[in-house]
């Protein structure tokens, strides 16, 4: 209930006067200053300004360009990376406090000094791949992440190596180019992780529990170089990641709109179980032999290793003061998974232990969501099942009829098992 409301509720039982209200009500007005609603906006517009007057900037200097000299086109770009500095200090000199001023700035200086970089070498003909420019440009402008509290430029650096990490594969040919994207990729965790305190409701904050996984998601693939079928138990990890981080007592009260490690570690963990579904991806996974010794040293078994500790770690600190009842089911699907994939190594058995496990755990989330009446994980339960008729389609001998026939039956239902639930909950609520 809003505070003009228990104050009319106040009033009208008789506990203040209306006198006593208006006080109050302006008391607290006068407590909050600017309009929440209003500063969310001006932050966002604030930053999408910045980033359209650096877009405009390069256009306009674009069209007259062939048509300068050299010297001057050396100004234009060193004036150009000029600005946005002074602008830089007089926000951190003058508006030390306002975040409008702090990040737009520092988003324009972000992408000043990548365009600084490209007209220099276009400039005087410096050669250099991608790889390089994402990689001088990143390194250039992480400080403003630390030295303007930039939220924004730290989102922009995150974006920035994603597209780094697409270039260095076809650009470089040292191994190191490759790997340091990963001491890079941490950089900017120090700045996220005090929001967690400082800002927690903040817009750009919240976008980074979406960006981080879904980076992530992205560039994992980075870490296979001779065993890429080793990749779907990395994957099940990083998964499983997102979900005991999701499941944290910071995210356990907010929207799901707000919980993207929530999000992607379902969504994925459920896209990784439907693909290792298929017998063909097993049947690849056993037609390789592999030593010890060639396991141990690749890149796969290191990136499993690391990503198998860190999913403990957190697995632990989240079983303290729990009961194993407690424990839920997509925290510890990534156990399961590994269990069966290394089952997969030497018996045909692990594709249809995939599929029962995908099965169960379709049902206990349609269970669970007819136990709490809650729609999204009934509903969610019953998409998992649908998706698993769908792949089992593809890959069995069954006739159009049956096919057809298993189709009816989970669209029935999602009717049933809705209109039930509906039921339970308006009976609950008389």
């Amino acid at each position: 209930m809003s505070l003009i409301q228990d104050l009319t509720e106040l009033e009208n039982a008789g506990v203040i006067t209306r006198e006593n209200a208006n006080q109050i009500a302006d008391y607290y007005k006068k407590k909050e200053g600017a309009s929440p609603t209003a500063n969310k906006q001006l932050f966002v517009f604030g930053v999408l300004g910045a980033l359209l007057v650096g877009i405009g900037l390069m256009f306009i200097i674009a069209n007259q360009w062939d048509s300068l000299s050299r010297n001057v086109k050396t100004a234009c770009a060193f004036l150009l990376l000029i600005v946005p500095q002074l602008l830089c200090l007089f926000a951190l000199i003058k508006k030390p406090d306002k975040m409008v001023w702090r990040e737009s700035t520092a988003l324009l200086l972000f992408f000043a000094v990548g365009a600084n970089i490209s007209l220099v070498s276009q400039i005087y003909h410096i050669n250099g791949d991608a790889s390089t420019f994402l990689l001088t440009w990143m390194l250039l402008t992480v400080p403003l992440v630390f030295i303007m509290r930039s939220t924004a430029v730290s989102l922009a650096y995150f974006f920035g190596l994603t597209f780094y990490s697409f270039a260095v594969r076809t650009d470089a040919t040292e191994l190191w180019s490759e790997w340091i994207y990963w001491p890079l990729l941490a950089l900017p965790l120090p700045h996220y992780f005090q929001l967690f305190k400082k800002s927690p409701d903040s817009p750009l904050f919240i976008l980074h529990h979406w960006v981080i996984p879904f980076v992530l998601t992205l560039t994992i693939g980075m870490v296979s170089h001779n065993s890429r079928e080793w990749l779907p138990p990395i994957f099940i990890l990083l998964f499983g990641i997102f979900n005991l981080i999701g499941n944290k007592s910071f995210f356990s009260n907010r929207a799901l709109i707000k919980n993207g490690y929530k999000v992607f570690g379902f969504c994925g963990t459920v896209i990784a179980l439907l693909v290792m579904s298929f017998k063909s991806n097993w049947k690849e996974l056993q037609d390789h032999h592999y030593t010890l010794s060639f396991l141990v040293n690749s890149s796969e078994f290191i990136a499993l290793l690391i990503l198998g500790i860190l999913a403990s770690l957190l697995l632990v600190r989240a079983m303290r003061g729990r009961t194993l009842s407690d424990v839920k089911m997509m925290e510890v699907v990534w156990l399961l998974f590994l269990a069966i994939f290394v089952l997969g190594l030497f018996s045909s058995l692990a594709v249809l232990l995939v599929n029962l496990f995908v099965f169960a755990a379709a049902i206990l989330m349609i269970r669970e969501g007819t136990r709490l009446s809650h729609l999204g994980v009934l509903n969610s339960g019953m998409v998992v099942v649908a998706l698993l008729v769908a792949c089992r389609s593809f890959d069995t001998d069954l006739t159009f009829v049956v096919k057809g026939s298993l189709f009816v039956l989970v669209g029935v239902g999602f009717f049933v098992t809705n209109w039930l639930t509906l039921k339970k909950r308006n009976q609950n609520e008389r």
